[in-house]
């Protein structure tokens, strides 16, 4: 009798898991495994790719000086947008955390209500403030802080602030979420054995909100790596990314070197997520010890 329930109860599990698996299967890891084979493939000026296997597109990405400096230039904006996002998030959600919960509901309601405007309403927005004649330059002239006209957009700090105005919410929200759901019998014992607010800042709470905190940054980093709108109309074509490559080689008919690069942005965000993991090590938290 009981084999026949355990049976029953396995099939029921494999029915109601296979529709969703058959769909990933379909939709994500086939058309996935397509673009692999066609980044091996050879470019070609009058069909999606020639039907010649080669190791070119890959070769070319990790010798050419250009891509190289592209590669360098997408890890340090992501570096730096990925600190600034936790150093700047992680105290705000320490003030979150501390809110009642209706304070701390309609905080983080605040803060996500910016991201109901689409990336390309807020990127023109930074535009008008960035530019030549934008707000930005015209305050600094005005107050005499400044004796020419002022230009940061189409540069490193207009990628940087764009992107950050964007991400930052993602990161206080994983951390918030992380530091709320923290037993505060930990802080009491650790007052109570004479710990400072730095001490249990380091040995308690930075431990315990660890997973919330490697949520945020591997969010952060996978959006920046693929956030395509903001960093053209920012960065523009003086100042362009690893995602610019992909839609200009998709854009200009070679596709298999944008299948390359994708699958070289794919590999930078599994290199940075693996990072991410064995130095904030989330794993060490389990029911709330460490």
């Amino acid at each position: 009798m009981n084999g026949g329930r355990r049976t029953l109860r396995t099939g029921l599990l494999w029915a109601a898991a296979a529709p969703p698996v058959l769909l990933l299967l379909v939709f994500f890891v086939l058309p996935l495994a397509y673009l692999l084979f066609v980044s091996f493939m050879t470019n070609s000026q009058t069909s999606l790719y020639a039907l010649q296997p080669t190791l070119f597109n890959y070769v070319e990405v990790f010798s050419d000086p250009f891509y190289l400096l592209i590669i360098r230039r997408t890890l340090l904006a992501t570096g730096v947008v990925l600190i600034l996002c936790l150093l700047l998030g992680y105290p705000v959600a320490l003030y979150a955390a501390r809110l009642s919960v209706r304070g701390r509901l309609i905080m983080l309601m605040l803060m996500m209500f910016p991201l109901m405007v689409s990336n390309v309403v807020r990127a023109y927005g930074w535009i008008s403030i960035l530019g030549r004649g934008g707000v930005l330059s015209v305050t600094l002239n005005g107050l005499g802080l400044a004796s020419r006209p002022v230009h940061i957009l189409y540069s490193f700090e207009a990628v940087v602030i764009g992107l950050l105005t964007i991400l930052l919410p993602f990161m206080i929200v994983s951390i918030t979420n992380s530091l709320v759901a923290i037993d505060r019998r930990y802080f009491e014992a650790a007052q109570s054995l004479g710990a400072g607010p730095w001490q249990t800042f380091r040995h308690v709470t930075l431990p315990l909100s660890s997973p919330g905190v490697t949520s945020g940054m591997m969010l952060v980093t996978f959006l920046m790596l693929s956030a395509y709108v903001t960093i053209s109309l920012l960065g523009g074509p003086r100042y362009k990314l690893l995602v610019s490559l992909v839609f200009d080689s998709a854009s200009t008919f070679r596709w298999p070197r944008a299948a390359a690069l994708s699958f070289v942005l794919l590999l930078i965000a599994l290199i940075i997520a693996a990072v991410i993991q064995a130095v904030m090590r989330p794993g060490r938290v389990a029911g709330g010890k460490t």
